[in-house]
C-alpha cells in the first residue's frame, strides 16, 4: 500500500506542478490588488486694472482606482470640482487568451488581424485560434462583430445607433521560411435580418453581407533585395433583403482588376486593392519603393474605417554615413484620387520629407528637418465631359512647407556641464488659385538657450532668448523676449524650488506691448519610509505674477496673480 501511495505521489507530482503553473499564469495566485491615485488642486486668482478673467477660487479633485481580481482589472476614475463634475466607469470586456507552445486560443472579446484589407483589428465576441507549427501560420476566428440595437420610436436621436446583429468568421493560412512568406486569408460577415423586429420607415439601415479575401507574398533574393505584394478583393452586398430580380436601379460599375472575371449585379459589388514594394538593404543605406492602389468605395466589414479611392507611389531612401555620425532620411511620394473618373474634382498631392542629423563629435550636434505638403485640385464641369471652358474650371493649389534646424554645443565637464542650443523653424502655408498669388501665411521662430548645471549643489541655471514672427493676410505680429530661470534641489532632492522670469515684448502693425512674467514654484516629495513601499506623497506650490507694463489701445496696465496648491497621493 505504501509503495502504491508513493508511486501515485510521483505520478501526481508533475500534474501538481503543471496545475500550479497554470494557476500562476491565470493570475489566481495574485489574489486581489488595489492601486490608484488621488489628486487635489486649488487655484486662486486675483487681478487689478482689468476685470477678472477667471473665477477667484477653483478647486479640483480627481482620482483613479484599479481593482485587480485574480489578474483581471476593473478601473474606476472620477473628477469633481466647483466648476464641473463627471464620472466614468469603464468596464473591461472579458478576454482570455491561453497559450501552450505553438497553440494560442482567443476566448471572449478579442481582436485579430488577418490583413489590412480583410479582417483588421475588429473586436468580436466569440473564439479564435492561432497555430504556428514549424513554418506554418494558421489562424481562425468566429464571433459576433455587432450586437443588435433596436429602434426606439420615442427617441429619434438614438435611432442612428440602431444596428443588425452581425456575425463573422475567417481563416488565414501562411507559410514562412528564411524571410520568405506566402499567406492567404478569407473573411466573411453577415447581418442577421431577423435580429431587428422592425425598421422605422425612412431609415437608411440595411442588412449587409461581405466576403473579403487576400493573397500576400514576400520574397528575399540575392541576400539584399526584397519584394512584397498583396492583392485583395472584397464582395459587398449592401442589402441582403433585395433579391436583385427586376431591379432597375442604375449602378456605377466598380473599379477593380478582375472586373471581367467577376460579373456584377444590382446586389453584389466587387472592389479590389493592391499594394507592392521593392527595396534594397545595403551596409550603409536602405532604399524602398512603395505602391498602393485602393479602388473607390472599397469596404470590408472587418475594419472600422477604411481609406479608398486613392493611388500612392512613394520612395524612401535612408543613409548612414561617416561611421554612423551622419544619418539622412528621405521620403517623397505622389497621391491621387478619382480613379474611376466619377468625381467632379481630381486631387493630386505631392509630399516630401527630409531628416538629417550630424554629430561630428561629442561636443557638437546638428539637426535639420524639412517637409512639404502640396495638393492640386482641378474642378471640372460635370454636364459635358468634353466641355473645356476655362471660366468653368477651377484650379486650386495648396502648399504647406515646414523647415526646422537645431545646433547644440556641449561644454564643461561632468561636474559642471554646460550647453548652448540654437534652434529655429519656418512654416509657410499658401492657398491660391492658378495664376494668382493668393494669400500666404508665414511663421518664424528662433530660440537661443544657455544651460549651466552645478552637480555638487544641485543647481541649474538657464538663460534663453525667444523670437516669433507671424504674417497672415497682411497682418503681422512679433514677439521677442529673454528668459532667466534658476532651479535648485534641497533636502536630499526631496524639495525642489525654482524661479523663472520672462520679459516679452509683443508688437502688431502699430502697437507695442511689454509684459513681465514671474513664477515661483516649490515641490516637496518625501521619501517613502519603506523602500518597497509603492505609496508616494507630493506637495507643490506655484505663484505666478503677470504684469502688463504699458497700456495698448483699450487694454490698460494691469497685474494678475495666480496661486496654485496641489497635493497628490499614489498607492
Amino acid at each position: 500500500m505504501n509503495h502504491l501511495l508513493l508511486t501515485l505521489s510521483f505520478i501526481a507530482l508533475p500534474y501538481t506542478q503543471l496545475i500550479a503553473q497554470n494557476l500562476e499564469e491565470l493570475g489566481l495566485k495574485k489574489g486581489v490588488k488595489i492601486n490608484g491615485s488621488v489628486n487635489i488642486n486649488t487655484i486662486g486668482y486675483i487681478a487689478r486694472g482689468i476685470e477678472q478673467r477667471r473665477d477667484p477660487l477653483n478647486w479640483f479633485a480627481a482620482g483613479n482606482l484599479n481593482v485587480n481580481l485574480f489578474g483581471y482589472n476593473a478601473p474606476f476614475s472620477f473628477s469633481y470640482s466647483n466648476v464641473n463634475k463627471s464620472y466614468s466607469q469603464p468596464f473591461n470586456q472579458f478576454s482570455f487568451t491561453p497559450q501552450y507552445k505553438w497553440v494560442k486560443a482567443y476566448v471572449g472579446y478579442n481582436a485579430m488581424t488577418f490583413s489590412s484589407y480583410t479582417l483588421a483589428g475588429h473586436v468580436f465576441l466569440g473564439g479564435g485560434m492561432e497555430l504556428t507549427p514549424g513554418k506554418w501560420r494558421i489562424a481562425a476566428m468566429y464571433g459576433r462583430l455587432k450586437k443588435a440595437v433596436l429602434f426606439n420610436p420615442e427617441d429619434t436621436l438614438q435611432n442612428s445607433n440602431a444596428a443588425y446583429k452581425r456575425m463573422g468568421y475567417g481563416v488565414k493560412i501562411g507559410y514562412e521560411s528564411n524571410g520568405d512568406a506566402i499567406t492567404a486569408n478569407i473573411f466573411t460577415a453577415k447581418d442577421d435580418v431577423h435580429s431587428l423586429p422592425y425598421v422605422l420607415p425612412g431609415s437608411q439601415l440595411t442588412p449587409k453581407q461581405n466576403v473579403a479575401m487576400s493573397l500576400s507574398v514576400r520574397k528575399k533574393f540575392l541576400k539584399r533585395f526584397f519584394v512584397e505584394s498583396e492583392y485583395a478583393i472584397s464582395v459587398l452586398n449592401n442589402n441582403t433583403k433585395a433579391n436583385g430580380e427586376g431591379d432597375t436601379i442604375a449602378i456605377t460599375p466598380t473599379h477593380n482588376l478582375v472586373k471581367g472575371l467577376l460579373p456584377e449585379n444590382a446586389i453584389s459589388r466587387y472592389y479590389d486593392a493592391v499594394r507592392a514594394s521593392a527595396g534594397y538593404q545595403g551596409n550603409w543605406f536602405v532604399i524602398q519603393l512603395r505602391y498602393e492602389r485602393i479602388a473607390p468605395e472599397y469596404q470590408t466589414l472587418g475594419a472600422y474605417y477604411f481609406n479608398n479611392d486613392m493611388r500612392n507611389i512613394t520612395i524612401a531612401p535612408a543613409f548612414r554615413l561617416l561611421q554612423n555620425r551622419l544619418n539622412l532620411g528621405f521620403n517623397a511620394g505622389v497621391q491621387e484620387n478619382n480613379l474611376d473618373k466619377s468625381r467632379a474634382s481630381v486631387t493630386k498631392r505631392v509630399a516630401g520629407a527630409l531628416n538629417a542629423t550630424y554629430a561630428p563629435s561629442d561636443q557638437w550636434n546638428f539637426g535639420v528637418n524639412y517637409s512639404n505638403f502640396s495638393s492640386y485640385t482641378n474642378l471640372r464641369p460635370r454636364q459635358d465631359p468634353f466641355y473645356q471652358n476655362t471660366m468653368d474650371t477651377l484650379n486650386f493649389y495648396q502648399v504647406s512647407q515646414t523647415m526646422s534646424g537645431t545646433v547644440m554645443r556641449n561644454l564643461g565637464d561632468k561636474e559642471k556641464p554646460r550647453s548652448v542650443t540654437l534652434s529655429g523653424s519656418y512654416q509657410k502655408a499658401n492657398d491660391r488659385p492658378s495664376h494668382d498669388h493668393g494669400q500666404q501665411s508665414d511663421f518664424v521662430t528662433l530660440n537661443v538657450a544657455y544651460n549651466h548645471s552645478i552637480v555638487a549643489s544641485n543647481t541649474i541655471l538657464s538663460v534663453a532668448a525667444n523670437a516669433f514672427a507671424n504674417r497672415v493676410a497682411g497682418m503681422r505680429s512679433n514677439y521677442f523676449g529673454p528668459t532667466l530661470s534658476i532651479t535648485k534641489a534641497m533636502l536630499e532632492k526631496t524639495l525642489r524650488g525654482s524661479w523663472a522670469c520672462a520679459y516679452n515684448q509683443t508688437s502688431g502693425n502699430t502697437d507695442i506691448s511689454p509684459i513681465l512674467n514671474n513664477r515661483i514654484s516649490l515641490n516637496y516629495s518625501p521619501v517613502a519610509e519603506k523602500l518597497d513601499s509603492k505609496s508616494a506623497h507630493s506637495f507643490s506650490l506655484g505663484i505666478n505674477i503677470l504684469n502688463r507694463l504699458k497700456s495698448v489701445e483699450q487694454q490698460p496696465v494691469y497685474a494678475e496673480l495666480t496661486c496654485t496648491i496641489n497635493y497628490s497621493y499614489s498607492f
